[in-house]
């Protein structure tokens, strides 16, 4: 039976969000991870509650009128608040007037790429979290630092730094594996016109007082990544053109998450894609002349999609690992 993965983009249609296609094509349309990853509402409103199996219990063998040996399940009980995603749009209110569709038109023509920058903020947390260069302080903790504190990063590929990148694999799962919880109340993305009617005042210099004339929106959204085991998340670090991963790497990585359960998936930039590209090549010269040459890779043995994302960055410093 086929896994269905509850992805931002299903779910847009079955919670009936509003221009729920136009929207959300817009917020994923840079990053792999939010176009595969698995998301579920929050079990308490802005707040996820979950459990954390620390160790599985055993079994044991009885003869006919034996005892049994009671054992009790070791498990951690955890909760993380949601983060308030947010982004303040506003336009001078003579460039939206004047335009031609007038307001309703400026919002047809640039509400696209607020939503999609909007979406590139979320997709850089999600990599990067806290991390005060590539994530946001404010926000919730990311791959980078899931698979640092969980000793899952099997490899440091030894790159210069400020110029190296990561690949990471990813056992989505909304049991024990991966997820992003949003709010209860069926919104992925909130666009809000705060100025239906007419332009506000906004200071644009405190020393001087002076303001300006906008119309103001605000995008916003509740949500976080949840990581309730160490098998959820792993990465190899520290590549550039000189050091690549090797066949054997990438399958220490696969199987650093791998459990059954869920679907794993690899996520890289250009840098990286291209080099496991080359190791396919290396391993075609090897095979019959009539074999498909020109056959991309979009799955690692077959078992683990291989996901472009453009949120994650080419110039990583060794700081992250």
């Amino acid at each position: 039976m086929a896994l269905t993965l509850a992805q931002i983009q299903n779910l847009a249609i079955e919670w009936g969000v509003p221009d729920s296609p136009t929207i959300i094509a817009d917020l994923i349309k840079r990053s792999g991870i939010l176009q595969t990853a698995i998301v579920r509402k929050a079990s308490h409103g802005i707040k996820h509650k979950y459990k954390i199996f620390n160790e599985l219990p055993s079994a044991t063998f009885r003869n006919i009128g034996g005892g049994i040996v009671p054992v009790a399940i070791s498990k951690t009980r955890a909760s993380i608040d949601l983060w308030n995603a947010v982004m303040l749009l506003e336009a001078d209110y003579k460039d939206v007037e004047e335009n031609p569709g007038s307001k309703a038109g400026w919002e047809t023509a640039n509400s696209p790429a607020a939503v999609e920058g909007f979406g590139q903020t979320i997709a850089k947390q999600i990599i990067y979290g806290t991390d005060p260069t590539f994530g946001s302080t404010n926000g919730f903790l990311g791959f980078h630092q899931y698979a640092k504190a969980n000793s899952k990063v099997v490899k440091q590929m030894g790159g210069a730094s400020a110029s190296n990148s990561t690949l990471f694999a990813v056992r989505w799962d909304e049991n024990d594996g991966a997820s992003i919880r949003v709010g209860s109340q069926n919104n992925i993305v909130n666009i809000r016109d705060l100025t239906p009617a007419s332009p506000v005042t906004s200071v644009t210099n405190t020393t001087t007082n002076e303001k300006d004339l906008v119309y103001q929106w605000l995008i916003d959204g509740f949500l976080s990544l949840i990581i309730p085991s160490a098998t959820s998340v792993a990465a190899i670090t520290q590549i550039d053109l000189t050091h690549a991963p090797t066949v054997t790497d990438i399958n220490n990585l696969v199987d650093a998450v791998d459990t059954g359960t869920g679907q794993v998936y690899l996520y890289c930039n250009n840098v990286v894609r291209n080099l496991i590209y080359n190791l396919k090549d290396g391993k075609l010269k090897l095979v019959p002349v009539d074999t498909e040459y020109n056959t991309q890779v979009l799955n690692w043995n077959g078992m683990a999609p291989l996901v472009l994302d453009q949120n994650l960055s080419r110039v990583e410093t060794s700081v992250l690992d």
